[in-house]
């Protein structure tokens, strides 16, 4: 019996939680059917081939005909925008042609889109709120001490590991907290409700601060979102990502069970013959 439970340590030690899952997880039951390799982060691809925890940009990218939809592919752009933007020396940045920026890792079908004018007029208007958001950020003469990198802290609280990319993080003044700031291109209050639990757990874990401000801009309709990172106690949160967890363990065996098709794939004696 104790060797079984020393077996069973490390399993229960390795226990990760994810915070590009946990948004493609809250964003499925929006979104049934579609495929959200990196959720509303539409970063996941670049960080797992480049970025690494307080290593900056990276250069992975997405492929043409991987099913994303052309909202994760304008987020992916969305993202080496904004990194290829704060990456520049502050008085830099005034030279910076924003349209230049996303076209950087803009998709190129067409066709992936609604029709032709809306592919053109949705690059114009992301690049003009981006324009807007650069413009106004009260941070714009100085460096992010976070920029599209990845973390993991351990919540022993959760028994568990938990992994979150931060986009834009800023020191917070007068000695608060980071002050976070996160883009979307999609708008979804249930990602955004997850996101918020789970940088305030990662930040206290991490930092031994909550977070001072978590601010969303959404690219497309230019708003300005601040969640309470306050809002309920702590472990309000540490409880919201513990059911959360379970939820996505649950779908993930529900899925693994009742999907034929992903039972036949997992043969690989049988798998070329699939459709």
């Amino acid at each position: 019996m104790s060797e079984a439970r020393e077996r069973e340590t490390p399993a229960e030690e390795s226990r990760l939680l994810e915070d590009f899952r946990l948004e493609r997880w809250l964003a499925s039951a929006r979104s049934e059917g579609r495929r959200y390799g990196a959720a509303d982060t539409g970063f996941e691809d670049w960080t797992a081939n480049g970025a690494s925890a307080r290593s900056g940009a990276g250069t992975g990218h997405l492929s043409a005909g991987s099913g994303y939809h052309w909202t994760q592919r304008a987020q992916y752009a969305v993202g080496h925008a904004i990194n290829r933007y704060y990456a520049a020396e502050p008085r830099f940045r005034v030279h910076a042609d924003i349209g230049e920026l996303v076209d950087y890792r803009w998709p190129r079908r067409i066709e992936d889109f609604d029709s032709e004018e809306s592919y053109w007029a949705i690059k114009d208007r992301i690049a003009a709120n981006l324009a807007s958001f650069f413009a106004s950020n009260e941070y714009e003469s100085e460096r992010p001490v976070v920029l599209y990198e990845q973390f993991a802290v351990r919540v022993p609280e959760l028994e568990m590991d938990l992994s979150m990319i931060f986009q834009l993080a800023w020191q917070g003044k007068d000695g608060e907290g980071l002050h976070l700031q996160k883009f979307v291109v999609e708008y979804d209050p249930d990602v955004l409700e997850g996101y918020r639990h789970a940088a305030r757990v990662f930040c206290y874990r991490a930092f031994g601060a909550e977070p001072s401000r978590i601010e969303v801009y959404t690219v497309l309709g230019g708003e300005r979102i601040l969640l309470e990172a306050a809002e309920g106690s702590y472990e309000d949160s540490l409880d919201y990502l513990r059911l959360a967890y379970s939820g996505m363990e649950e779908a993930e065996e529900q899925r693994s069970c009742s999907c034929s098709r992903c039972r036949q794939e997992s043969e690989p004696s049988r798998s070329a013959n699939l459709c």
